[in-house]
């Protein structure tokens, strides 16, 4: 599967992505400054249809860079935090999460279509799992949770293939 992000999100005037009216979601991760340097970005469509695109490098006797793109499906806990958020009216998010930035380190970064809406959401550094002030954060940092585990639940298969 080869698709372009472009596609799926551009950057609009304000330095905000615009996610394509055809996504309800779409998630990167980077580690930062890690051994691994792992890159997953998560783009889920109106169908939950998703598709993943992933980098990560290895180090064995030299090191490997590991790039793939292809099709998954979206746990059905994520489908369901979801579409929780979707119904939820309005939709109350900051714009930016965390307890400390540091340059290189480990971030996140959700866009979320709600109501002809791209809402932009980074992570930063939490230290703590934050107290959600209304519905939506309590929705989003559920889902915080869950993507963080899928993720690594990727990037471990994607292991998996190169062994």
């Amino acid at each position: 599967m080869n698709f372009k992000q472009i596609d799926i999100r551009k950057v609009d005037s304000t330095g905000n992505f615009k996610l394509n009216h055809d996504y309800v979601l779409s998630y990167d991760h980077f580690d930062g400054w890690s051994e691994r340097l792992l890159g997953v970005g998560i783009y889920i469509d109106l169908i939950f249809e998703c598709k993943v695109d992933i980098d990560f490098r290895t180090w064995n006797r030299d090191s490997t860079r590991y790039e793939k793109q292809f099709g998954c499906e979206v746990p059905l806990e994520i489908k369901n935090i979801i579409s929780e958020l979707m119904n939820l009216d309005p939709l109350t998010l900051k714009y930016y999460y965390a307890d400390m930035s540091m340059d290189d380190m480990s971030t996140q970064h959700f866009v979320i279509n709600h109501g002809g809406v791209s809402h932009n959401v980074g992570i930063g550094i939490l230290l703590k799992k934050p107290q959600p002030e209304n519905p939506s954060e309590k929705l989003f940092f559920d889902l915080i949770e869950l993507f963080k585990k899928w993720r690594e639940e990727i990037y471990q298969e994607c292991l998996k293939e190169i062994k």
